[in-house]
């Protein structure tokens, strides 16, 4: 098992928008929901926000009473991101902070829609609840250019001590 994430950067809660912080909270159940109907889940123990912007993605660090054993690997934590893109949840292994957690997301979302669109085999692609049409994959391409052009910078200097607001 890896050592815990640091959240001494994360956005957590308190949101200074009331609205926007209801709207979190909304992603918070989505991903709780997500998280509970797996079948490796276990009791949650903590659900941190690492980083979240109303409905467009939230990202938590998910924590568990116990380690969840599950694709042959055994962890206390993951990461889980919902919002108005396709859910993921995966380990902390190779994605230590949040900015890192993003770019694996892109990276696994990223390879589901390049195999759409060059009618590719999905098998051993990271399963996207979406249908693997040309439409959905480009707008997933979409949706993570933003991620990396507006989001990751912004999360990585929150990371790094700058404001993340």
């Amino acid at each position: 098992m890896n050592p815990p994430v640091d959240t001494s950067a994360f956005q957590l809660a308190g949101v200074p928008d009331p609205e926007e912080d209801a709207q979190l909270a909304e992603l918070e159940a989505e991903a709780r929901d997500y998280v509970g109907t797996r079948p490796w889940a276990k009791p949650i123990s903590e659900m941190l926000l690492a980083f979240g912007v109303s409905r467009i993605l939230a990202l938590f660090l998910v924590r568990f009473d116990e380690p969840i054993s599950w694709e042959g690997e055994e962890d206390a934590e993951l990461w889980v991101i919902v919002g108005d893109l396709p859910p993921a949840y995966f380990a902390t292994d190779d994605s230590p902070n949040p900015a890192e957690a993003l770019e694996t997301y892109c990276i696994f979302m990223e390879d589901w829609a390049d195999r759409v669109l060059n009618g590719d085999d999905l098998e051993g692609a990271y399963p996207v609840a979406a249908d693997p049409t040309e439409e959905h994959a480009r707008m997933l391409k979409s949706r993570l250019e933003f991620i990396r052009q507006s989001v990751i910078p912004i999360v990585d200097a929150g990371r790094n001590g700058a404001s993340a607001h």
